[in-house]
């Protein structure tokens, strides 16, 4: 077992100690007195990197900022289309590319102050901004007139942006080309506020105590009241908040318990009302003796391996492809990850715009071997040290683990796996500090082709490989067109690409599976709706 791993172990053993503690010295269990409070226990499974909404990239952080900013637009409970937000209502242009947005009467932060037009193209500048390098622009507001332009320093003044207020409550945003989905896309483009987060830094400086106790306000349903690194996150009600009235919950405390199986020990032992995730080897036991308390969604996510393609011996076409080849997805899925998930033989997940992508991947160790002995390492031989890096988190693990014994067994090569906590690896990741590295992607906010193959374009800020294809690049041009019939085999090219080069190895489409208990109320089995926890609420 590795350092890290030892440690990360010890750390979930040890939170769960301080839980138990804590819950000693009461005649009734965590969850009843959360009933009787009006507070939510919830896993989070780690610590988060950030609270910035301009800067986090994961589920664990995206949970925390989307209960405490809200945007323009929301998405809809149960069909996730696009639902008013912040705005009440909004008019598109007979081009398609000019929104205008109607701000709600009375919005305010969390402090009272008024929230105005003018925040939101205050936060449209500073999420472009080219130092501040924000981790997602392209997902909501490179559809934007000279967004990209500007984040890339070719443009200076943010006047030439398609973003103005044109009064206190009305923001006019102007697209380059018709994006049918744009609405859906605004749902993570949140507001923050300028007063605040330049009492602490510059608008455009990556770290900054802004984000604190005290300091941070937001939008959202609730506002931040504790954050103790690796213990707790705890969020309460924002009485400033349009749409108080129906948030039921007073508080949500996050328990960041990175291990699964010390999670599902304290929602067993009454200490949380929600898990994260589910250890695999329980999710049967669950099925057989509690089927009630275990709920599962599809998450329209990928679960990946990418590859540093400049580095030898992944710069090679054939190692990338003997690599896929040899991996028996369906064991993998069947055996390892389980809850339902499927094998992913292609990278796009189903139900994407009416998008259906080719299946191009297969398990096939003979021509795996073929390929690999092509590309001068007959049965593994000479084969160089390579390293896979993954999270500390068990689920990474265990598929590291089974990958790995796969590529010996039908490759005959040893890959060395790698253990980082979650913010290290993100750094790895932004620094290309890899060879091979752990990646999932869930489409959190539209459901288009374009965020899961967009993102592999040359400048595509999720393109980890740092991978390069002048005809795949042109073909994702080629998908803005309201020619939808164009659009569909354009992304049908691009993904074949795609699976030809294997910048990355999909391995899996996810689902969620966590732990419940019977007392939340409002939970909906569709994709992130854990996350959308001013619809939950306690009930016997």
């Amino acid at each position: 077992m590795s350092l890290l791993l030892r440690v990360s172990v010890r750390a979930g053993l040890l939170a769960l100690l301080v839980l138990l503690a804590a819950g000693c010295d009461r005649r009734e269990p965590r969850v009843e007195q959360g009933l009787r409070e009006g507070v939510l226990y919830r896993g989070n499974s780690s610590e988060p990197e950030s609270l910035d909404p301009h800067l986090v990239r994961g589920a664990v952080e995206w949970t925390l900022v989307g209960s405490l900013f809200e945007g323009l637009v929301t998405a809809d409970q149960e069909t996730l289309e696009p639902r008013p937000g912040a705005a009440e209502r909004w008019e598109v242009s007979a081009d398609g590319l000019v929104y205008t947005f109607h701000l709600r009467a009375g919005l305010a932060w969390s402090d009272g102050r008024p929230l105005t037009a003018a925040d939101f193209v205050y936060s449209a500048r500073r999420m472009l901004a080219p130092k501040l390098a924000s981790s997602h622009p392209e997902n909501n507001l490179f559809f934007v007139r000279n967004a990209r332009a500007y984040q890339a320093g070719r443009i200076t003044d943010f006047a030439e942006v398609g973003v103005r207020s044109a009064d206190e409550r009305t923001v006019i945003i102007t697209l380059e080309r018709p994006a049918s989905f744009f609405l859906s896309a605004l749902t993570l483009f949140f507001p923050v506020s300028q007063t605040v987060i330049e009492r602490h830094a510059p608008m455009d400086q990556r770290q900054s105590d802004w984000i604190r106790p005290g300091n941070l306000v937001g939008n959202g349903p609730f506002r931040l009241k504790q954050w103790r690194p690796h213990q707790d996150v705890v969020i309460e009600r924002n009485p400033h908040y349009w749409g108080a009235a129906s948030v039921r919950l007073n508080e949500v405390r996050f328990q960041p318990i990175e291990s699964p199986t010390v999670e599902e020990a304290a929602f067993r032992n009454g200490l949380l009302h929600m898990t994260s995730t589910v250890p695999g080897q329980k999710i049967d036991v669950y099925t057989r003796e509690q089927p009630e308390v275990l709920k599962s969604a599809d998450d329209r996510g990928v679960y990946f391996y990418s590859l540093n393609v400049a580095r030898p011996p992944l710069n090679d076409r054939r190692v990338r492809q003997a690599l896929s080849l040899a991996i028996d997805r369906e064991r993998l899925t069947e055996r390892v990850v389980r809850g339902g998930t499927r094998p992913a033989t292609h990278f796009t997940p189903d139900g994407m715009g009416g998008y259906t992508a080719p299946d191009r991947l297969r398990f096939d160790p003979t021509e795996a071997r073929r390929l690999l002995a092509e590309a001068g390492f007959p049965e593994g031989r000479g084969f160089p040290a390579v390293e896979l890096l993954i999270d500390s988190r068990e689920l990474h693990r265990v598929v590291a683990e089974a990958v790995q014994q796969m590529w010996r067994q039908h490759l005959g090569i040893t890959i060395t796996l790698r253990n980082e906590e979650t913010q290290v690896l993100n750094a790895s990741k932004r620094t290309m500090d890899f060879q091979m590295v752990r990646g999932s992607w869930n489409a959190t906010t539209y459901q288009d082709p374009i965020y899961f193959l967009g993102a592999w374009q040359t400048t595509g800020l999720y393109n980890e490989a740092k991978w390069s294809n002048s005809a795949y690049d042109q073909l994702i041009e080629s998908t803005w067109t309201s020619d939808q019939a164009r659009r569909t085999a354009a992304f049908g090219q691009a993904e074949t690409i795609l699976l030809e080069e294997l910048p990355a190895i999909p391995l899996f489409f996810t689902r969620q599976v966590i732990l419940v208990h019977p007392m939340v109320k409002g939970w909906v089995p569709r994709p992130f709706a854990d996350r959308r926890l001013k619809h939950l609420y306690l009930e016997r």
